[in-house]
């Protein structure tokens, strides 16, 4: 498989299908600098008009603060890229880093959820974070963590069959 971003963009294009201009995802961001080397040519090629947003860890001090190192995501509808997710502290941050900077919806994917000792549950309605993405799109790629999500709360898990048969044959 060469990625899950393909799986991604058919994603938005369906949930952007019909909508408002106003209410289209037509902004993307990532937390990081690797992950905006990464992914930026996918949203960013013919026929793709997203506003690219770069998050990045700023140290004020003993803490760190995701900030924005570039873009602008104020008025945007943002979906939040990166590959893997661990317990989700960073994205939660670079959610709120977005929001403070006046983006009106936000959305997250990664392609691997990791999440060890079930820390997605802080990412649901009744979790920590209290749905913060909406939706939290990431692929079956660890199929033990995703056959354990609710089915009905903000988790949408993306299958990776079809983009690795059309990858390889």
């Amino acid at each position: 498989m060469h990625s899950t971003i393909p799986l991604l963009l058919q994603e938005i294009e369906s949930h952007n299908k019909g909508l408002a201009p106003s209410d289209q995802f037509n902004c993307i961001a990532f937390p990081d600098d690797g992950a905006a080397k990464r992914f930026t040519t996918f949203f960013t090629q013919e026929g793709q008009d997203f506003e690219i947003v770069i998050c990045g860890k700023k140290r004020e001090g003993e803490t760190r603060k995701i900030v924005i190192t570039d873009g602008e995501p104020k008025d945007r509808n943002v979906i939040i890229v990166d590959d893997l997710v661990q317990t989700g502290g960073t994205l939660n941050e670079c959610g709120k880093a977005l929001l403070a900077a006046g983006c009106k919806k936000k959305a997250c994917f990664v392609a691997h959820g990791v999440f060890p000792n079930q820390s997605w549950i802080r990412f649901t309605n009744e979790g920590q974070y209290q749905g913060v993405f909406n939706p939290f799109w990431l692929t079956n790629s660890i199929p033990t963590v995703t056959n354990q999500m609710p089915k009905d709360d903000v988790f949408q898990i993306l299958d990776i069959l079809p983009q690795i048969v059309k990858d390889f044959f």
